[in-house]
């Protein structure tokens, strides 16, 4: 399902953004963010989730106003599936979901927005209970009863005691629950957990061995939001595991709403909130750092044109000649690189060859002495700019796309 043509600046054509629903709430009700998206490229993603909280609020104008923003941009509209169903799949498969892009969920509500709406089903607090049962039962109370034996152990005291009572934008607190978030044996610790409470519960026959389990799984990015609360609960020194009082529990299914958001932007490629404080701002960092998910805040559309080129690979145009191949860099690419690095970069480097062969089987390997040239960085130095690509200068097609 990914689109993997260059745009004039090495972006992939359709980045995924997903909309949270404090984004979608806050905008006028021309929806003039999501034009700015759908012009850039971008792809809209209304997740599972987000349809569930604009639906069930209490006030059912909210749902209504909502959809008449979103009617307009239905066309770059894609509806993800609900993280829980996802790796339910995946524990009892015992493979990847993969893409969470929902066909028939994206037809159906796009066929909505065209159609009428300001549609509501007649049974719409019926529909309300029963989502609600689905995505609060008792499967919370037990992971978390579950996560008590994790939080003897001896390397959580030691994290504990590096990160307990301070604020959760400390740096310190930032890189040590990244840290632990992102290590793969804490990862397997937890799917070990789910394991566990999925088996005592009976309904999937599991054959989940967890060193199986890796990125490509929506139950990895699941176990990392885990123990992303885990880790908040360590910062905060509390130890509520082994037993959750009723205000507790309600704030632990509030926060998994937004840590459904953060789960599925492992597969996306920013998310679009206007949270600039709470859960879902920093636990956002210490999931995916600070480089690699962007967070687009603005309403503006100069700002949201402006994170899109950060999204973008560097791109380097590549025009072959008579007796050679010049290679330069894409406007955009060039100019947001001398703005940072307060240089003036070549305009362009050119690489002959005996024949046309002889620069073929060259190709990959000169690649990495062309591309430290026109930007000055080492290709190391470029992974934090998303990458290199090389295009056709012609028809902006990827011809060469390395592994840094």
């Amino acid at each position: 399902m990914e689109d993997k043509r260059a745009s004039s600046n090495g972006q992939a054509a359709r980045p995924r953004i997903i909309i949270d629903s404090s984004y979608i709430r806050g905008m006028k009700q021309d929806g003039a963010p999501l034009r700015t998206i759908r012009e850039q490229g971008g792809r809209i993603v209304v997740t599972d989730t987000l349809l569930f909280e604009l639906f069930s609020t209490s006030n059912a104008n909210q749902w209504n106003a909502s959809k008449r923003k979103l009617m307009e941009y239905r066309d770059a509209i894609e509806v993800w599936e609900h993280v829980s169903e996802m790796y339910r799949v995946e524990l009892k498969k015992n493979r990847p979901y993969g893409n969470p892009f929902h066909i028939e969920g994206t037809k159906r509500f796009q066929k909505m927005l065209a159609e009428d709406p300001q549609y509501e089903p007649n049974n719409r607090d019926e529909i309300i209970e029963n989502e609600i049962q689905k995505r609060e039962g008792s499967d919370i109370s037990k992971l978390f009863q579950y996560f008590s034996e994790l939080s003897e152990e001896s390397e959580f005291k030691e994290i504990r005691a590096k990160i307990r009572d301070k604020a959760p934008h400390d740096k310190e607190v930032v890189q040590t629950c990244y840290d632990l978030i992102n290590d793969p044996s804490y990862i397997r610790s937890v799917i070990k957990v789910i394991s566990a409470v999925v088996k005592n519960d009976g309904t999937v026959s599991l054959n989940l061995n967890p060193q199986d389990v890796n990125e490509k799984w929506v139950l990895w990015h699941f176990s990392k939001s885990l123990l992303t609360v885990f880790c908040d609960c360590l910062r905060l020194g509390k130890d509520t595991f082994k037993k959750l009082s009723k205000r507790h529990r309600k704030r632990l299914i509030n926060i998994k709403h937004d840590l459904d958001y953060l789960i599925l932007l492992a597969f996306a490629d920013a998310i679009a909130s206007r949270e600039a404080k709470g859960e879902l701002f920093y636990y956002r960092r210490w999931m995916f750092g600070d480089a690699s998910k962007l967070l687009i805040r603005s309403y503006e559309k100069e700002q949201i044109t402006h994170q899109f080129r950060l999204m973008s690979k560097i791109a380097i145009c590549v025009t072959e000649q008579l007796d050679g191949y010049t290679y330069a860099l894409d406007p955009w690419s060039r100019g947001s690189l001398e703005v940072q690095d307060l240089k003036t970069l070549p305009r362009s480097v050119f690489v002959s060859y005996d024949t046309k062969g002889y620069v073929e089987a060259l190709h990959g390997s000169i690649w990495e002495h062309v591309a430290e040239l026109l930007t000055g960085h080492s290709t190391s130095e470029l992974r934090a700019f998303g990458g290199v690509v090389f295009v056709d200068t012609k028809t902006l097609d990827p011809l060469f796309e390395p592994v840094l």
